[in-house]
């Protein structure tokens, strides 16, 4: 099984650092958004998914890069953030989710951590969530990678 982990993130590298720790316990490929031109993941038969939550969605980028890549037949997909609430996740990743299953990609799992939130009027006080995501959240990311890709 190949596995690719596509991610964006800006502010505080909450969802690199989440991207890595699944990249590294499952020796997936990583890659961020910025630096993938081609939309082309064929020859990956699992891909991941993420970004942080801004507005209660995943970045538009990560969205827009969803309806356009190419997959293999049969590959799934997982979805996965970082969110100063996470607990919404299950709104939050509604627009990825559907376009990966508007496309036919079955989507096998999703994973919302929370990472330091400065935005908005979170900013006001400081921010929410300083220090995650922590060492025990990249535990769980690491177990749900794992999961995921049957290791």
């Amino acid at each position: 099984m190949r596995a690719v982990i596509v991610y964006e993130s800006l502010h505080h590298g909450n969802t690199k650092r989440v991207a890595e720790a699944m990249a590294d316990a499952i020796g997936a490929d990583l890659v961020h958004l910025r630096d993938r031109r081609k939309a082309d993941l064929r020859g990956y038969s699992l891909v991941g998914l993420g970004s942080g939550i801004y507005r209660l969605r995943h970045h538009p980028d990560i969205i827009a890069y969803a309806a356009r890549m190419k997959v293999e037949p049969g590959a799934r997909a997982f979805v996965f953030s970082t969110a100063g609430v996470a607990f919404l996740s299950g709104f939050s990743h509604r627009s990825l989710r559907r376009t990966l299953e508007e496309r036919g990609l079955p989507v096998a799992g999703e994973l919302c951590l929370c990472g330091h939130d400065t935005y908005a009027i979170f900013g006001l006080i400081g921010g929410i969530n300083r220090g995650r995501p922590d060492e025990r959240d990249l535990d769980r990311a690491r177990v749900f990678a794992r999961y995921l890709a049957g290791t």
